[in-house]
């Protein structure tokens, strides 16, 4: 058959104008992994509006083979995520998120877990944008980067120095080392001119946090130091793996 539709449980990840005067949404299903479909209607149109960015629910999608057209037909949220676009620091949260996404090609493949990690950070992102909780929302990117780079096998090492391949407790991590993308120790650390420095606590919280479902961690609190420098980690760890600049990074707010 030339035509077939679909239906199925869908994240907005992003959505942009075309010159045809239609948008393109791109989606993100357990599915189908990574969707691109055209949004036909003018601008008060109310499938545009529903099908914006970072809204999740069930997405119909009409596919034409003969004309190599994706059609989303009908889009009806479950969850809107609205704190997070009064928020521009939320705002860049979430874009990161997509963009990595796109970056990665949802996690290389892995499609239902990319989906619900995405809908669990943006669930933390808005939870964070309600309350001005600029902490929580910090350790919601890390946590988000770093559970994505696990997922794709990329994650960071902390019982061995990436440098010299040393042994090592969490309280022999001294650094992380932006050139080696991995965490070293007190010796090696002086030979890495852009290590990021590590407060004690910051790797004890990641072994926490993995322990727990996404909600339960990102509460698990720490110190505002050891946050920043995890957070530093797990964005240049999150550039490396994506293996382009990205561009949501720029602008200095996630």
């Amino acid at each position: 058959m030339a035509t077939r539709s679909a239906s199925f449980e869908a994240l907005i990840l992003r959505s942009k104008e075309v010159p045809s005067g239609a948008r393109v949404a791109t989606l993100l299903s357990a599915e189908d992994g990574v969707v691109e479909a055209f949004v036909f209607g003018g601008g008060k149109s109310k499938l545009r509006s529903l099908a914006s960015p970072w809204h999740y629910g069930r997405a119909w999608i009409y596919r034409d083979a003969a004309k190599g057209l994706v059609k989303l037909t009908d889009f009806d949220p479950e969850r809107e995520f609205a704190a997070v676009r009064g928020s521009l620091e939320a705002i860049a949260a979430a874009s990161f998120a997509s963009e990595l996404m796109l970056a990665t090609s949802a996690l290389g493949g892995d499609w239902p877990d990319a989906l619900e990690l995405t809908v669990a950070a943006l669930a933390a992102f808005d939870e964070a944008a309600s309350r001005g909780d600029q902490g929580l929302l910090g350790r919601a990117v890390s946590l988000f980067a770093l559970r994505a780079l696990d997922a794709m096998g990329l994650g960071p090492d902390s019982g061995e120095c990436r440098s010299c391949a040393g042994v090592m407790g969490d309280d022999a991590i001294h650094s992380y080392s932006r050139r080696s993308g991995g965490f070293v120790c007190a010796r090696c650390a002086g030979r890495e001119p852009d290590a990021i420095p590590l407060p004690p606590g910051a790797v004890a919280w990641l072994g926490a946090a993995a322990r727990r479902p996404f909600a339960d961690a990102v509460r698990v609190g720490l110190a505002d130091e050891a946050a920043r420098a995890l957070k530093a980690c797990a964005l240049d760890l999150a550039e490396k793996a994506a293996e382009t600049p990205l561009r949501t990074l720029k602008s200095g707010l996630v």
